[in-house]
């Protein structure tokens, strides 16, 4: 009878032990024979490196009594020139590092997803091997480095995962800075079907939850609490996904940041406050969202903010409905709705929008600021709020303020079998949350 279920854990456990080996060496058996549950008993674990999910995973914590630690980073310079698609890359000081080791390497040309994270594999000399190869030209001369900060749980191209119940503790203060594209407290690159439940990420230096190129991802009852970046960061044409019952609390960044061509998703029932920019921001073909029945509040700028784009393809097709916006603008702005780029078919209706914090007569619910096209705005509660103001006063031709007749069709449930067409090279089927 093949396994099923690997305990982990301190002490009293099938496997034990304190750091990311124990977990990995777990998970790596379950994979080998087509998948399993990693029970991780309570306790701290140090993480060197991600926990590297595999397909038919389940990695399940106890709550807030198992504990994902990242201890602090320490970093190199880089010498020579360290060419693309090299498994390796030379530093000045290698004597920092161990084989294990997750690593994050740079240089001031690169950036996003021409960054790389790799574990170190071998040392030899002033050279450190790689698990991955390098996705730029790295150059001691343009101030390249090399840092022990990756993902904490991170998952490339696999299916069928599930992570859930634990509490992943960054330790921002202690480490260097990584970006979205390439990391996060939980980080996923074209993966289908992984859903991530009742886990909290905080203090991460970083964005707390990031999935790039990703179909079917669901987050569920999670919490992204004081990140350095963004709380959620779904991108790279990621469809399908669904934030459900989830909490972006005082992050640095924008609570929810759509990155690029993130479609047919869902965000309901979440808490999306106290983030230092925008509650949601909405960015190039970011199109069929649902926005419903969140709490949006004293966000720094904008509760839902719509980024400029130049060819006008920016928020297509997107209903934010029956949402609270409350006392957003803390740092700058005035209104808790702003669309700076020309969007289509945005609907707006049944919003409350609500002021603590200053004159009420002050603010604006919607702020349209560039030419859209077919927008309803219906059923608001806007109190003492102006309710639209526009750039132009041409723009109030193409604002309807009647419940519209038909619905968007919109949201997970109604991706047609080619939403999926651009990622992979192949049409992957959703399932409807």
């Amino acid at each position: 009878m093949v396994k099923m279920e690997w305990t982990v854990g301190q002490q009293d456990a099938e496997l034990t032990g304190t750091t990311n080996e124990i977990i990995q060496a777990a998970i790596d058996q379950a994979a080998a024979v087509g998948g399993g549950i990693i029970n991780i008993l309570p306790g701290r674990y140090v993480l060197k490196d991600s926990l590297h999910l595999s397909s038919n995973i389940t990695l399940r914590g106890h709550g807030s009594e198992t504990v994902l630690w990242k201890p602090p980073s320490i970093s190199s310079s880089v010498i020579y020139n360290n060419g693309y698609g090299l498994f390796a890359v030379a530093v000045t000081e290698p004597e920092k590092f161990s084989i294990g080791n997750g690593v994050h390497i740079t240089d001031d040309r690169a950036g996003g997803f021409t960054d790389a994270v790799a574990t170190v594999c071998w040392i030899r000399g002033n050279e450190l091997g790689l698990t991955r190869s390098l996705n730029h030209d790295i150059s001691g001369a343009a101030n390249g480095r090399v840092t022990t900060v990756y993902p904490m749980i991170s998952g490339y191209d696999l299916e069928n995962a599930v992570v859930e119940n634990l509490v992943i503790d960054g330790n921002a203060e202690q480490n260097a800075y990584l970006n979205g594209c390439r990391g996060g407290g939980i980080f996923l690159l074209r993966t289908d079907n992984v859903q991530i439940r009742n886990v909290a990420v905080k203090n991460y230096n970083g964005d707390g939850i990031s999935f790039q190129q990703c179909t079917n991802t669901l987050v569920e009852h999670c919490s992204c609490i004081n990140n350095t970046g963004c709380g959620f960061h779904p991108g790279s044409g990621s469809v399908g996904f669904v934030f459900r019952g989830s909490k972006s609390l005082s992050n640095g960044k924008d609570g929810v940041y759509y990155c690029l061509r993130v479609s047919y998703s869902l965000c309901e029932d979440c808490i999306i406050e106290g983030n230092g920019q925008d509650g949601l921001s909405i960015g190039h073909r970011d199109t069929d969202a649902i926005i419903r029945n969140n709490r949006i509040a004293s966000n720094g700028r904008h509760g839902i903010f719509v980024r400029n784009d130049l060819y006008n393809q920016s928020g297509h097709r997107t209903l934010v409905e029956n949402n609270a916006f409350h006392d957003n603008n803390r740092t700058v702005g005035d209104s808790d709705i702003y669309l700076t780029s020309g969007v289509a078919d945005m609907h707006i209706v049944q919003n409350s929008f609500q002021s603590a914090g200053h004159a009420e007569e002050e603010k604006t619910a919607i702020i349209v600021n560039a030419p859209p096209e077919r927008i309803v705005v219906w059923g608001n509660d806007a109190n003492k709020y102006t309710l639209v103001k526009t750039a132009q006063d041409s723009y109030m031709n193409e604002i309807s303020f009647q419940l519209a007749e038909n619905s968007l069709q919109i949201g997970p449930s109604n991706a047609p079998p080619t939403a999926t067409g651009h990622l992979h090279g192949r049409i992957v089927g959703l399932s409807v949350k």
